[in-house]
């Protein structure tokens, strides 16, 4: 009887044991684009850049993402980052708004420097995770008053045809302009829709009401439009 309770315990702790080490995966981030983020950027200059955060792993998330720079051997949040939703997979890329202040105040010191974007989920460390391509950006942090180059334009003007709409719209956009990514926000600035269509972008599953168009260009640059939706 002792034999069998022993050999019962022994069986249990195994279990556990099993399913600990299950448990403790680790997920793979990966970063498949960044843009807007510039060479060259003024002491307390405020940069918005954008962001597409994937995984690479065969793992599903559903939780924080946030984006975190390291530079001068410390890592900092950026101020505020907006994402499409708390949610990551294989084939459920993410696409992050991220604005921050890049200051002396912190421990940047004018001249060159290394500024690492690393995306996060959870807490940063919990669950176990993995960036797999950190991106690496080599800035010049300059004085205010220093010769910079062209600043990446953010240019508000009515492009999206027809507006209001009601199923679909399309951008009325010089022929030069090569559309990277569009993204739809509401109101309060939240990120309800991102496609990668050029042209046009359909909006029959979006309720009616008052939307911001922020299309993002080969460049970097971006264009803003307000979007009414009518039924």
């Amino acid at each position: 009887m002792k034999l069998i309770l022993k050999s019962l315990v022994l069986a249990c702790v195994c279990c556990l044991v099993s399913n600990q080490l299950s448990a403790q995966v680790t997920y793979e981030l990966q970063i498949d684009s960044i843009v807007g983020l510039p060479d060259t950027i003024e002491d307390g200059q405020e940069v918005t850049f954008f962001m597409i955060v994937s995984m690479n792993s065969a793992l599903f998330y559903q939780g924080d993402i946030f984006v975190e720079l390291e530079y001068g051997g410390q890592f900092y949040r950026v101020d505020t980052a907006i994402s499409v939703n708390g949610f990551l997979g294989p084939n459920s890329p993410n696409t992050i708004q991220a604005h921050h202040r890049f200051s002396t105040d912190d421990d940047l010191n004018i001249g060159d420097n290394v500024v690492v974007v690393w995306p996060r989920i959870g807490d940063g460390t919990t669950p176990s995770q993995e960036v797999i391509n950190p991106h690496t950006q080599i800035i010049n942090l300059v004085e205010p008053n220093g010769i910079s180059p062209q600043p990446i334009a953010r240019i508000r003007e009515s492009f999206v045809s027809p507006n209001p709409a009601i199923t679909g719209i399309q951008y009325n956009l010089n022929h030069t302009v090569t559309v990277l990514e569009s993204i739809l926000l509401d109101v309060s600035g939240r990120i309800v829709m991102r496609s990668n269509a050029s042209t046009q972008i359909d909006i029959s599953s979006l309720p009616a009401g008052v939307y911001f168009v922020e299309v993002i260009t080969e460049k970097g640059d971006v264009y803003s439009d307000k979007l009414l939706i009518s039924r």
